[in-house]
C-alpha cells in the first residue's frame, strides 16, 4: 500500500519540472495545523474515491509525501508494520497511504497515475490539490507520518528522510498506545 520505488523516482522527477521544496527539521511539530482528521474526499490511481468516513473509529496510520519524500515511504512503511505486526488489534489499523501532487503539471498527471502500483490492494491516495499536507503542514522533502486515535484527534506526527530508530520508536508507541483502545 506504499509508493513503491518506482512511483518514488516518477514523482522525483516530475517535481523537478515543479520546483523544488525547502525542506525543514524532521519532528516538526503541527502547532498551526488542524489537530483532528480533517474531512476530505481524494481518489486513488484506481478512481475509487476515499473520505474520512471510511476510517471513522479506528486508528488511523497516514504516510506520505511530496515527490522528494516519497522515497522514503516505502522503507518507513515497511519499518512501522514490521514493528506494530504483532499487535493483537494490528489488522483493524486503517492505512491512508498519500502522494501529494500538488505541483505536478495536468499535462502529466495521467502518466503519473499510470506509473502508481496496479495491485488494487496498493492503492495510494492522489492528493493533486495537496489538502491533506497542507492541512497537517507536511514537511516539504520527507516522509510524513501521523497516526489518527480512534476519536480522529491526531495523536503523533512526524517526518523524516533516512529511517530514524528514535522517530521510529517514537511511531510504534504511539500506535501501541492508540491500538490498546480498541
Amino acid at each position: 500500500m506504499i509508493l513503491n520505488r518506482t512511483v518514488a523516482a516518477i514523482l522525483l522527477i516530475l517535481g523537478t519540472m515543479a520546483g523544488g521544496f525547502e525542506a525543514h527539521a524532521a519532528g516538526k511539530s503541527n502547532t498551526n495545523g488542524a489537530t483532528s482528521l480533517i474531512e476530505f474526499k481524494i481518489k486513488d490511481q484506481f478512481g475509487t474515491v476515499h473520505r474520512a468516513d471510511d476510517v471513522a473509529a479506528s486508528v488511523v496510520l497516514l504516510i506520505g509525501g511530496d515527490k522528494d519524500g516519497s522515497v522514503y515511504n516505502a522503507q518507513w512503511g515497511e519499518a512501522i508494520n514490521e514493528a506494530v505486526r504483532e499487535h493483537p488489534n494490528y489488522e483493524q489499523l486503517a492505512r491512508l497511504p498519500h502522494a501529494d501532487l500538488r505541483g505536478v503539471p495536468f499535462f502529466v498527471k495521467g502518466m503519473v497515475k499510470s506509473k502508481m502500483p496496479e495491485d488494487p490492494k496498493q492503492w495510494v491516495l492522489m492528493d493533486w490539490k495537496g489538502a491533506l499536507p497542507k492541512a497537517y503542514q507536511f514537511v516539504a522533502g520527507s516522509t510524513n507520518v501521523l497516526v489518527f486515535a480512534p476519536d480522529g484527534r491526531l495523536h503523533h506526527q512526524s517526518a523524516g528522510k533516512e529511517l530514524e530508530e528514535g522517530a521510529l520508536q517514537a511511531i510504534v508507541r504511539a500506535l501501541h498506545e492508540m491500538l490498546n483502545t480498541l
